[in-house]
């Protein structure tokens, strides 16, 4: 491959990243609960609140720092107030990733050009990075952060300058702006281990290598005080307490959210890996020889394994704590050779899976085998539509020459074929829509909820200017009822033995049935044995 031929899978990547985003994107609706709560942080700051500290349903949101929503409003500020222009923000970054490994490729092996190329195409087009990078979510920025920083970490291996310890700084000022303390975990343990992938004379001195990092820490965390600083101060002791101690240091040590055993992320590798790594080549990228034969290969093993690790000994756990690695898997697996493996490749069609699994799920919906759902979330139009799509990607599987170039189109392919099939799930029962619009119709009033774990799900979708009032016992309810006739209160559980609340919708979302009432134009004032209010079954506000 020439010095340039690599640019045209980097082009491609870029463009299958791109148009299969968006095309996930549009096929599903706002997903709560993470969705849906961080539109409307974006939305409560767009309305006038703090620009130092994030709100959620009018109380300081600290679990996450602000960038994504800063981003959003900037992007509003040209497009207005639009839910899709938010949603591609964060995709945003993942397009972004996609260019940067493929630049962080070229650094590490200069001498192999195609690799870049084939690292763009991995990355972009992996289901795990495609499913997360599609979503309104910090991961795809954080993967962002993390190949800055790793890009800086190798140039400071390269040359005295000080521009790359500047670099280093700056990339973990953006990895705490966009998720917080973790980006030290993604990016410190590589350059500290700097010894284990720079051997022989490519390996700086190790009192200047250190003293260098500890300069790149400071810069980055002086960067960060010009926001940390004022946002603690006027976001008072409970900010001040959230946000430097239960959002970083309280989360490694004690599980306050996403508790899972140790062994949470092994079991989740292969669909890390998928489609790429499920291939003979791809496996074959694994190997202790391959993983150590050079110092850009023992870089990208040593950032994938520490991250693990880390994240595996880490208490509370979720799926996309690892999306920043996944440029590590990619470019580990761009070392496979694109050769056409004529031998068995029949067993491409492992590569569908994940869709055959779900096309019977689907399926079974007809059968009964999912009696939670409500009528009309199982359609068999939907299902036979990806199920052909599956089929077509059997074809071009079987059909393809290089394995590489079959596999690109896997995951997308894959993705989109699941979600028409859960087409009528997604649009019926998490779209928050249909309850949203009867809230904006009916919201002139005062809108309050007796669900105590309320997390924004319909406040942006809605378009509300103020917040929603929580009502945690009878008391509170007889007292909002009192005090706002007309208005309208939701419930994920009925609401029984409240004089003058009339019952005027009822809306299945997500795992709750949820109904509106309207309070009454007169109401008698609230007497101290008023039947309690239920309790929510709802998940609280939990952190991610």
């Amino acid at each position: 491959m020439s010095s340039t031929a690599w640019r045209v899978p980097l082009i491609g990547a870029l463009f299958l990243f791109a148009l299969s985003a968006v095309v996930l994107m549009i096929m599903r609706p706002l997903m709560a609960i993470d969705e849906t709560r961080y539109v409307t942080v974006a939305w409560e700051m767009w309305q006038g609140g703090s620009k130092l500290v994030p709100h959620l349903n009018g109380a300081i949101y600290s679990d996450k720092p602000p960038l994504l929503f800063w981003l959003i409003n900037i992007v509003w500020s040209v497009t207005g107030p639009s839910e899709w222009a938010a949603r591609l923000v964060a995709p945003a970054f993942g397009l972004l990733s996609v260019g940067l490994v493929a630049m962080l490729a070229r650094r590490l092996w200069p001498e192999e050009p195609e690799r870049a190329g084939l690292a763009a195409l991995i990355l972009g087009t992996s289901g795990v990075f495609l499913l997360f990078g599609s979503t309104t979510m910090f991961d795809t920025m954080l993967t962002a952060a993390t190949l800055l920083g790793m890009l800086a970490v190798w140039a400071m291996r390269d040359t005295e300058r000080f521009a790359p310890v500047i670099g280093l700084g700056i990339a973990l000022a953006f990895g705490v702006f966009a998720k917080g303390p973790v980006i030290l975990v993604h990016v410190l343990p590589t350059a500290l281990l700097m010894p284990l992938w720079a051997t022989g004379a490519e390996r700086p001195a190790l009192k200047q290598w250190y003293a260098r990092i500890g300069f790149g820490f400071l810069i980055g965390f002086g960067i960060v005080l010009l926001w940390l600083g004022p946002a603690i101060i006027f976001g008072g002791a409970e900010y001040r307490e959230q946000i430097l101690w239960k959002q970083s240091a309280g989360r490694m040590v004690e599980s306050f959210a996403h508790g899972r055993p140790v062994w949470f992320f092994v079991a989740l590798l292969p669909f890390f890996l998928w489609p790429w790594g499920w291939s003979r080549a791809g496996l074959a990228t694994f190997k202790p020889s391959r993983l150590w034969e050079d110092a850009g290969s023992r870089l990208a093993t040593v950032w994938f394994v520490t991250a693990f690790v880390a994240f595996s000994l880490i208490s509370g756990k979720q799926a996309h704590y690892l999306v920043p690695e996944l440029p590590a898997l990619a470019l580990i697996l761009s070392g496979l050779l694109p050769t056409a493996e004529r031998r068995m490749h029949w067993l491409r069609l492992l590569w569908l899976l994940p869709g055959v699994a779900t096309a019977i799920a689907a399926a079974s919906v007809h059968f009964g085998a999912f009696p939670d759902l409500p009528e009309g979330t199982g359609s068999w139009l939907f299902v036979i539509a990806g199920v052909a799509l599956l089929v077509g990607g059997a074809l071009i599987v079987l059909k393809a020459r290089q394995g590489w170039f079959a596999e690109a189109f896997v995951a997308p392919l894959v993705l989109i074929a699941i979600q028409i099939m859960v087409w009528p799930i997604l649009w019926k029962v998490y779209d928050p829509a249909p309850i949203a619009s009867l809230i904006a119709s009916h919201s002139e009033n005062g809108v309050a909820t007796t669900d105590r774990g309320y997390a924004g799900q319909f406040s942006f979708v809605a378009r509300l200017e103020k917040p929603v009032t929580v009502l945690d016992n009878s008391a509170d309810l007889g007292r909002w009822m009192a005090d706002h006739p007309g208005g309208l209160i939701l419930a994920a559980k009925p609401i029984e033995g409240a004089d003058g609340l009339s019952q005027i919708a009822e809306r299945h979302f997500r795992q709750d049935d949820w109904r509106l009432y309207q309070v009454a134009e007169t109401i008698a004032p609230p007497t101290s044995d008023a039947a309690p209010a239920p309790a929510s079954t709802a998940a609280p506000n939990g952190a991610n």
